[in-house]
C-alpha cells in the first residue's frame, strides 16, 4: 500500500504560530510526517489509555468507563454482552500494526467510581495512580498496585496527597525503557496539576516510595548548570511547564533515547472550545502539541502545536509508548483517546524530521 505522508510544516504562519504556542520552535526536531493510512483503532467504548512498558516486554494500558480492548473481562448483560467497568487494565502484546490486547482486570460499575491517571512498570511491579470519582475538578489521586503483571490490583482507599489542594493530582509519569530501564537515576518523575489549568508541576520520588507523599521532592528552579533544585515544601514548588491554553486530564512524557530528548504530548484548548464545560465531550477539545527538552524539567521547545489534529473530533489524551520507537528514535507510533468517535485507543505512525 502506498504510504500517504503528510508533513506538518512549522514555519508557515509565523506570527499566528508564535501567539498560540507556549514555547519557541524546536531547534532539534523540524517537523513530523504522519502516515495517514496507518491509523488503527481498538478498545471501542473505553477511553483514557495511559500506558507503560513492563519488564516482560509488554505494554500495560489502563482505561476507563468501558469494556477494554476486547470487552471480554467478564460475562454480563450489557449491550455488548459484557459488563461495563469504571477502570480496567489491558496487556498489549506485539508491535503495531500487528499487536493484540488481552483484558486482564476491571472494577467499578462503569462510571463515577474512578478513572486511571497514570501508571508505571518498575521491575516486576506495575504501579498506578487513579482518580477516585469521575475525573472532575476536585477529585484526587489514589494508589493501585499489581504484583502479578496486571491480573489483580490492590486499590488504595485514601487520598495520597492530602497536603495539596483538592484536584491537584497526578497528570502523567515520565516513561523510559521496559521495566524503567534507561532511567538516569533511581527517581520516578511525576507531573501534577489542576484540571484545565495552564500550569504543570514536577516532582520526583524514589522508586520504593512512590506512594509515600512525604517523600516527594518538588521542582523549585533550574540551576545555572541546567540541573534542578528540589524542595520537600510544596509551597515552594515552581511551574515546570506553562501553556495558557491548558490541557484536559492527562499529559504524557517519555524519554526518546535515539534522539536523547524528552517529549511531552498534550491536548490544548483552542478558540471556540468550551473550556469551562464540565463534560469533556462538550468542550470540543481536539488540538495537539508535542514539546521537547533535554531534561524532564526543560527547557521546553515546541515541535508541533496545531488545532484540530487530524479532524475536529474530541481528543484528550496522547501518548508515545517507548516500545514503539525505532532504534534511532525517528519513527514512532502515537496513541490517543477521546469521545465519542475516539472513545477507544487509536494509533498512527509518525516520523520526526530533524534539523540538519
Amino acid at each position: 500500500m502506498k504510504k500517504i505522508l503528510v508533513a506538518i510544516i512549522l514555519i508557515v504562519t509565523g506570527q499566528l504560530y508564535a501567539q498560540q504556542a507556549p514555547y519557541p520552535l524546536s531547534e532539534f526536531i523540524k517537523s513530523i510526517d504522519w502516515e495517514l493510512d496507518t491509523k488503527i483503532q481498538n478498545g471501542l467504548g473505553s477511553d483514557q489509555w495511559p500506558m507503560t512498558w513492563a519488564a516482560d516486554d509488554n505494554i500495560y494500558a489502563a482505561w476507563g468507563d468501558g469494556w477494554g480492548w476486547t470487552g471480554e473481562i467478564k460475562p454480563g448483560g450489557d449491550i455488548k454482552g459484557n459488563i461495563k467497568r469504571s477502570i480496567g487494565v489491558t496487556k498489549i502484546t506485539g508491535m503495531p500494526p500487528n499487536f493484540s490486547g488481552e483484558d486482564l482486570w476491571g472494577t467499578g460499575p462503569g462510571r463515577d467510581f474512578g478513572k486511571p491517571d497514570a501508571l508505571i512498570a518498575i521491575d516486576d511491579k506495575i504501579l498506578m495512580f487513579w482518580t477516585n470519582g469521575d475525573s472532575k475538578y476536585d477529585h484526587d489521586s489514589y494508589s493501585a498496585v499489581s504484583l502479578d503483571s496486571g491480573k489483580s490490583w490492590t486499590l488504595g482507599n485514601r487520598r495520597l496527597f492530602n497536603y495539596a489542594p483538592a484536584g491537584f493530582r497526578v497528570r502523567g509519569i515520565c516513561q523510559f525503557g521496559k521495566g524503567y530501564e534507561g532511567a538516569p537515576d533511581d527517581y520516578i518523575y511525576i507531573y501534577f496539576g489542576l484540571n484545565r489549568h495552564p500550569d504543570i508541576y514536577l516532582a520526583r520520588v524514589k522508586k520504593d516510595h512512590i506512594f509515600d507523599a512525604a517523600s516527594y521532592e518538588w521542582y523549585a528552579y533550574t540551576k545555572y548548570d541546567g540541573s534542578a533544585s528540589w524542595t520537600y515544601d510544596l509551597s515552594k514548588k515552581a511551574v515546570v511547564f506553562h501553556d495558557n491554553n491548558a490541557y484536559l486530564w492527562h499529559l504524557s512524557v517519555n524519554y526518546n533515547p535515539g534522539l536523547k530528548r524528552y517529549l511531552l504530548t498534550k491536548p490544548h484548548f483552542s478558540e471556540g472550545d468550551l473550556r469551562d464545560s464540565v463534560r469533556a465531550p462538550e468542550t470540543k477539545i481536539s488540538s495537539f502539541g508535542i514539546f521537547d527538552a533535554p531534561t524532564p524539567w526543560g527547557p521546553w521547545t515546541t515541535v508541533i502545536y496545531e488545532e484540530n489534529f487530524l479532524d475536529d473530533y474530541v481528543k484528550f489524551n496522547y501518548i508515545i509508548p517507548n516500545k514503539y520507537l525505532s532504534e534511532d528514535g525517528k519513527t514512532f507510533w502515537l496513541g490517543w483517546s477521546g469521545w465519542p468517535e475516539y472513545d477507544n485507543i487509536n494509533f498512527i505512525k509518525g516520523h520526526f524530521i530533524l534539523h540538519e
